[in-house]
């Protein structure tokens, strides 16, 4: 009875809105083999011999038929013809994409070879845009991989990019072939859940290679994942068959704001302003380098917040400084491993930050007495709490025989940061560092 009044209120509302209704398979008599594919529904005007298709992949909570009447009726008037779909039970798998895509080609053929007399209008089965909201994570992810080539676009609505297999679950690593298809990441930003899924997104762009379509659309504003402006704007790029542009990162922006006056002023501060008095002599021996600063005066060393060297994921040896203990304004000293030009670790440095999730935008890079410098701001989101700062990095060369190179980077997390300081600090602390290469400690001898 329910699902009756579903489909009379489904097919009014096609009325109204001057569309076309086909109405999906009947499902099988078992319910795990009900058809995933449902209603399709075309524009009332036709644009093209063959036209575009979107699919709609169906919630499986209770903002299913919001979801799906918001986004049907937009891609309805842009000029897709849209497939709805029926939401499995037991939620969206990677199998029930395949399957999904399967049953798309068997209905699209029988549709274009006239067997199917209520589609009386052909589809382009290799111009498909995907819609999908956080459930279809699996689901919409495995026909990006599967169907690359077909997929002219992908809306991603709070979908954490996760690959399911039997018994793992990890960060899912687009192929080559995946990362052209142009992807509208967006997701609700929750600050005090520390927004997880943004946190995924940025970890997966630290990969991507150029030339990559990816948009990451964090909603700050509001939780909707709906469609808005901006989207609208990049689904009609795609259904006039032209390539999508990058949409705008709205805490990129907001941050680029929040700091750039900031970055001006440390600019010129590293011109202007002369270098802090020195301070005390602090040395330290860890794994195969051993590093040397002298502090600018008054700041003291807290080893609390020093990183241990490790041979596989810190490669480096560090000096925690300050003039307050816990103060917002900080310099760490690094003894990088690293064997490679100035510009080579600051690439570095600021991959490593792009592979934990870390937003960097930057400012300034420039190189002076055979250093590397760069002005930067870095956004972290933690549980409760966004952390940011400004900070000044600059890096010295290594060499092959003895790859050890310095790395400081002075860093300040005032809403108005203290830009001559930070400057006279790094003034201080760059020309004074003395960096050794000792050599990498002989193994021991396996023992029996």
């Amino acid at each position: 009875m329910q699902k009756t009044a579903i489909c009379m209120l489904a097919t009014a509302i096609a009325a109204i809105i001057n569309v076309s209704t086909v109405m999906g398979a009947e499902p099988a008599s078992n319910p795990s083999d009900k058809a995933l594919l449902g209603t399709v529904m075309f524009p009332k005007i036709q644009m093209a011999a063959k036209e575009p298709v979107a699919i709609i992949i169906e919630p499986t909570d209770a903002t299913a038929e919001r979801f799906v009447l918001k986004w049907r009726n937009d891609l309805i008037k842009t000029g897709f013809c849209v497939f709805l779909t029926n939401a499995p039970k037991k939620g969206w798998t990677a199998n029930d994409g395949l399957r999904l895509i399967k049953e798309f080609d068997e209905k699209v053929a029988k549709g274009n070879a006239g067997k199917l007399p209520a589609m009386r209008r052909k589809v382009d089965a290799h111009r498909i845009l995907l819609i999908s909201p956080r459930q279809g994570g699996p689901a919409s992810i495995a026909i990006i991989e599967k169907h690359p080539a077909r997929i002219c676009g992908a809306v991603l609505m709070g979908v954490s990019p996760w690959v399911h297999s039997t018994d793992t679950i990890k960060l899912w690593r687009p192929s080559k072939a995946a990362w052209k298809v142009p992807i509208w990441a967006a997701m609700p930003v929750d600050i005090q859940a520390g927004s997880p899924t943004l946190l995924l997104w940025r970890k997966l762009s630290s990969g991507k290679p150029p030339g990559a379509m990816l948009t990451i659309d964090p909603r700050i504003q509001h939780g909707d994942t709906e469609p808005d402006d901006s989207i609208d704007k990049w689904i009609s790029a795609v259904a006039g068959g032209k390539t999508p542009p990058v949409g705008p990162d709205s805490l990129v922006v907001r941050e680029t704001k929040r700091y750039q006056s900031s970055a001006k002023s440390l600019l010129a501060a590293m011109q202007t302003i002369r270098a802090a008095d020195a301070g005390m002599r602090f040395s330290k021996t860890e794994g195969p380098m051993e590093l040397d600063i002298t502090a600018p005066e008054k700041w003291r060393r807290a080893e609390r917040g020093e990183r241990k060297y490790d041979p596989i994921d810190r490669t480096y040896v560090q000096i925690y400084v300050s003039p307050k203990p816990g103060g917002l304004l900080f310099a760490r000293a690094n003894a990088a491993k690293w064997g490679g030009d100035a510009t080579g670790l600051l690439d570095q440095y600021e991959q490593r930050l792009n592979d934990g999730g870390y937003q960097l935008v930057r400012y300034a890079r420039w190189n002076s007495k055979g250093y590397a410098l760069q002005i930067t701001s870095i956004l972290w989101p933690s549980k409760g709490k966004w952390h940011r700062w400004l900070v000044l990095a600059a890096a010295g060369p290594g060499k092959a025989n003895a790859p050890a190179a310095p790395l400081v980077t002075v860093m300040d997390a005032s809403d108005i940061p203290d830009t001559n300081a930070m400057a006279a600090a790094m003034k201080r602390i760059l020309p004074g560092v003395s960096v050794v290469w000792k050599g990498e400690p002989a193994k021991k001898p396996a023992t029996r």
